[in-house]
């Protein structure tokens, strides 16, 4: 008995490669295109939806650039006019702040008193005049002593005229 022992294996020849490799393609590398034609259209279709939301973005900064561009002296403009209203009402408050002083001064003011001078600072409210009578200052004195608006209140430099006392009177930090 004799045998043959092929350690090598069996030769392949060309026509069996070829019958292999038509086998393998026609089977399985049509579903690989397949799938791969498959990923390369996603994501040609994802490629497509950024670049249109890139797109859209782009508009939207544009459109919003310009409605800056368009309201920026309306703003400006509204700026400015904030600036003014809140001198106005910071104006309006020191005139209502005199105001009040001076309704509430003249309010209690004897009608025996003459005065030669008048005047009223953020502060200070002082006036000279002449008084008739001593008493009707002392009473007009007292009584703005005891409602306590001013918190400090000096009654100086009386002298005595011909016919008539002349006085200062100074009022400081007046409380409303």
């Amino acid at each position: 008995m004799k045998y043959k022992i092929n350690l090598l294996g069996q030769r392949i020849n060309k026509g069996d490669f070829l019958k292999k490799f038509t086998y393998f393609s026609s089977n399985y590398l049509r579903y690989i295109l397949v799938f791969t034609q498959l990923i390369v259209i996603s994501v040609l279709f994802f490629r497509f939806a950024i670049d249109q939301k890139i797109l859209d973005l782009k508009d939207t900064i544009i459109q919003q650039e310009e409605i800056i561009k368009s309201v920026k002296p309306i703003i400006d403009e509204s700026e400015i006019i904030d600036f003014k209203i809140k001198n106005i009402k910071k104006l309006i408050k020191e005139q209502d702040k005199y105001k009040n002083q001076i309704d509430y001064i003249l309010s209690r003011f004897p009608s025996t008193v003459f005065l030669s001078s008048f005047s009223i600072t953020d502060t200070t409210l002082s006036m000279e005049g002449l008084v008739s009578n001593p008493n009707h200052l002392q009473s007009f004195f007292n009584r703005l002593k005891r409602e306590k608006k001013y918190s400090d209140i000096n009654l100086s430099e009386i002298k005595k005229t011909e016919n008539a006392f002349s006085f200062t009177l100074t009022l400081n930090n007046y409380k409303e």
